[in-house]
């Protein structure tokens, strides 16, 4: 287990310091390029769709246990994608970089997710999490300190140097660290699942609705959010990068002493608390102007950033604990094409919507407003669904 837990923080320090480099940056450089919210959009549609079929391959790869190549793609994807990100060509970066930023996320957080359920239990899956965090906060902000400054200057053959050689690096020493850990990693994974045994999962726990809802907002804060602080910064690539790494380095210290806590306490009572925080980041998130003061625009971010890190922890946590009830690798799975499917349908639909507007900041803060009602939704999950009952 201990050398499981090693493959899993190696895996995801090396892949947050790449994303760090330049995909956290992806749509701060669309915008740049000169693409619409709209534009933005679709690009997140396109890329749903590369997660979608680049999971059928992965989950195949899985159930044969050929992590070795698994891993392998999982950079070279990557690689991929920050070839084309640094490429000037709109087009390219539309169809098939949407393409490939779907693949790239697949086997990042699909390979990411079995690692994290096979070495946590109901007891420390909190903690892990919380480890997780912290592990993140320093791989993917150094790679953002350093991203930034590389962009900011336009030293970007040095940055596709940066990013290829640590792709290759990576590779070699998660392939040695996996010869420790093949034979424990391959006992628990099952077969292939087939689109019927996706279409007909359901539990009584709501799952279902609950990952049709959550990659919304995963979206929305990883893309649109990241865009919303960039006009909130004037536009200034690097004191964005500097902002977030100071906005996380501060949440790094606030968990190290929730993360510990967090497994012991009444599980309900913080997942509710962490929702009504979580639906406040984005009345926020709408708030937010260019005409704050600084105290209050910084103070504002911080808070967000608070709010939004407090309730992935709840979520995650209970997302892995009812995972570990039954079929984890399929609930995992689940989640992510249902997820996706949602994402093709919701981000096609803002697309046509955010075309009708003209400042882009007030379209992000109306969708923000639009989106905080379904945060409620969250309060369903886990909620125990009695079966409905049939007459005698």
């Amino acid at each position: 287990m201990a050398g499981l837990s090693r493959t899993f923080y190696l895996f995801s320090g090396i892949h947050s310091f790449l994303l760090g480099l330049l995909p956290i940056f992806i749509p701060v450089i669309l915008w740049d390029k000169g693409l619409s919210i709209s534009a933005i959009s679709y690009f997140i549609a396109l890329t749903a769709v590369g997660f979608i079929i680049a999971l059928s391959f992965w989950d195949r790869l899985r159930a044969l246990s050929n992590w070795t190549v698994i891993i392998a793609l999982s950079f070279l994807f990557e690689a991929l994608l920050v070839m084309l990100l640094l490429w000037d060509s709109q087009w390219l970066l539309l169809s098939v970089g949407a393409l490939l930023n779907g693949a790239a996320g697949c086997f990042y957080w699909s390979t990411q997710r079995i690692l994290f359920q096979s070495i946590t239990q109901a007891n420390n899956s909190g903690d892990t999490f919380g480890n997780f965090q912290i592990l993140v906060v320093f791989a993917l902000k150094a790679g953002i300190l350093i991203g930034s400054y590389l962009l900011d200057a336009e030293f970007l053959k040095t940055l596709l140097f940066i990013s290829l050689a640590i792709s290759l690096g990576g590779y070699w020493l998660l392939n040695r660290s996996l010869k420790n850990v093949r034979e424990l990693l391959n006992s628990t994974q099952p077969k292939a699942f087939t689109l019927t045994d996706i279409v007909q999962f359901k539990d009584s726990y709501r799952s279902k609705l609950i990952f049709l809802t959550d990659g919304l907002f995963l979206f929305l804060e990883s893309y649109f959010w990241m865009l919303s602080l960039y006009l909130l910064t004037q536009e200034n690539i690097m004191q964005l990068g500097v902002l977030v790494v100071c906005l996380s380095l501060l949440l790094a210290l606030i968990f190290f002493v929730i993360k510990k806590r967090i497994d012991y306490m009444n599980a309900q009572r913080i997942f509710i608390i962490s929702i009504f925080g979580y639906a406040f980041s984005w009345f926020l998130r709408g708030e937010l102007t260019t005409q704050e003061g600084p105290i209050i625009l910084y103070s504002g971010m911080l808070l967000i950033a608070f709010l939004s890190s407090f309730f992935r922890l709840a979520f995650n946590k209970r997302f892995y604990d009812l995972a570990s009830r039954d079929n984890p690798v399929r609930y995992i799975l689940c989640k992510s094409y249902y997820s996706q499917f949602m994402l093709v349908g919701f981000f096609s639909l803002i697309a046509l919507l955010s075309s009708m507007g003209a400042d882009p900041l007030r379209q992000l803060q109306i969708l923000y407003d639009l989106a905080l009602p379904l945060v409620f939704v969250y309060l369903l999950y886990g909620v125990h669904k009695e079966p409905v009952k049939t007459p005698a």
